[in-house]
């Protein structure tokens, strides 16, 4: 039960988002721990247009072994 009253399942998965570029290396990745504010699918399009159209990198970028 949580604090508002309601009952939760004891085990539930959390929504994530992940985009994987042609060469298999991760671009963006997203997981959410609320149940609400998920991301608009035509703004995440739109970026994405715009990222492959103008060759935008990852911020963060780490080449090497993990």
């Amino acid at each position: 039960m949580t604090s508002i009253g309601i009952e939760e399942p004891a085990l539930f998965s959390e929504p994530g988002l992940f985009m994987v570029g042609p060469d298999r290396t991760l671009y963006y990745g997203a997981v959410q721990t609320m149940p609400f504010v998920r991301p608009h699918f035509s703004e995440l399009l739109g970026a994405l247009d715009f990222a492959i159209e103008k060759n935008y990198p990852a911020r963060g970028e780490y080449v090497g072994a993990v």
